[in-house]
């Protein structure tokens, strides 16, 4: 192996170390909190699921329950599976 071998696997290893330490700090960044709220309708009438993202789980509870609230009051009361 010639010393330009050598030096290119140096500079390659160094470049791929920095790549990892670059991708090792963007995997512990916090994902943003986020909220959906789906409607369906069927012949049964108006039917939906909602889902709330929230990095406390209080406060995602409380939103969820607001949500649903809003529907039923919006739409009606979903039927009951059977």
């Amino acid at each position: 192996m010639t010393t330009g071998d050598v030096t290119y696997l140096v500079e390659e290893l160094a470049r791929l170390t920095d790549a990892v330490k670059r991708l090792g700090a963007l995997a512990q960044q916090p994902v943003p909190p986020q909220s959906s709220a789906e409607i369906a309708r069927n012949s049964k009438g108006a039917t939906w699921a909602v889902k709330v993202y929230d990095s406390d789980p209080i406060t995602a509870n409380a939103t969820a329950q607001a949500l649903y609230d809003e529907l039923g009051a919006r739409y009606g009361q979903p039927e009951a599976s059977a």
